[in-house]
């Protein structure tokens, strides 16, 4: 709740709240991206992750796979904190994908709704 409470604070109006949970794989961050991007009015996406049970270099690769997989053509941002972030950052630095980083939720959260508010336009 607080990742939609924040894209509020930052202007922006969050659509939908998706949790994948600690034990997410690349077959469920695909999902969560099918599910996210069927509603025609999702301008951007915000992925928040802390990764502790999940670390974030795997869950980064599964973004990047499913990305690939879905054809995203919205924004994504994200904003990751947690266990191996600095390779997961790399992963999505290296993936040949438009993918914007976010250093802090604030940060993240602005550019978010920034992205959406040029998609929209």
């Amino acid at each position: 709740m607080a990742t939609m409470d924040i894209i509020q604070y930052a202007g922006g109006s969050p659509a939908n709240f998706l949790d994948v949970g600690g034990g997410a794989n690349q077959q469920q961050i695909e999902h969560a991206f099918e599910i996210l991007l069927s509603d025609r009015n999702v301008q951007a996406v915000f992925i928040n992750i802390f990764g502790g049970i999940l670390r974030v270099d795997t869950l980064a690769q599964g973004v990047v796979e499913a990305a690939k997989k879905t054809n995203v053509q919205v924004p994504v941002v994200l904003r990751l904190e947690g266990t191996n972030v600095e390779q997961g950052r790399q992963i999505l630095k290296d993936s040949g994908l438009n993918f914007i980083i976010g250093e802090t939720m604030r940060d993240a959260a602005a550019k978010v709704v920034a992205a959406a508010k040029s998609k929209a336009h």
